[in-house]
């Protein structure tokens, strides 16, 4: 039995990324976010992201989101719920994973048919 929870298909992809933070999460008193960021993702899927930056950030952190994609010219502006924190070379840089909690319906389907092409 496997013990994958992912509802939606992950695409590798780097997308460049700028959030900005719109409500601290109450994880861990040790992680106070900047109010702003950057960041390239290493995964998306319709669900959210995971993205690396030099950045950590508690668990329920709510982002506001812009996501610049390389090959088109179109930009997502979603808001996303931080899920996943990990830490990698003693800080050096996290992973964090977001969860999609609102998105336009036009973006969205933007972002499917983005993924539909990457999929091929």
């Amino acid at each position: 039995m496997s013990s994958e929870r992912r509802i939606y298909k992950r695409i590798s992809e780097k997308v460049q990324l700028a959030y900005r933070v719109i409500q601290s999460g109450s994880g861990s008193a040790q992680y106070v976010p900047n109010d702003r960021g950057e960041g390239e993702s290493q995964d998306l899927s319709e669900g959210g992201l995971l993205f690396r930056t030099k950045e950590p950030m508690p668990l329920g952190t709510r982002l506001e989101l812009e996501l610049r994609f390389p090959d088109v010219k179109y930009v997502l502006y979603p808001k996303a719920k931080v899920v996943r924190l990990e830490e990698f070379s003693d800080g050096a840089y996290y992973e964090v994973g977001l969860e999609f909690n609102q998105i336009f319906e036009a973006d969205k389907n933007l972002l499917l048919e983005h993924i539909a092409r990457l999929e091929v």
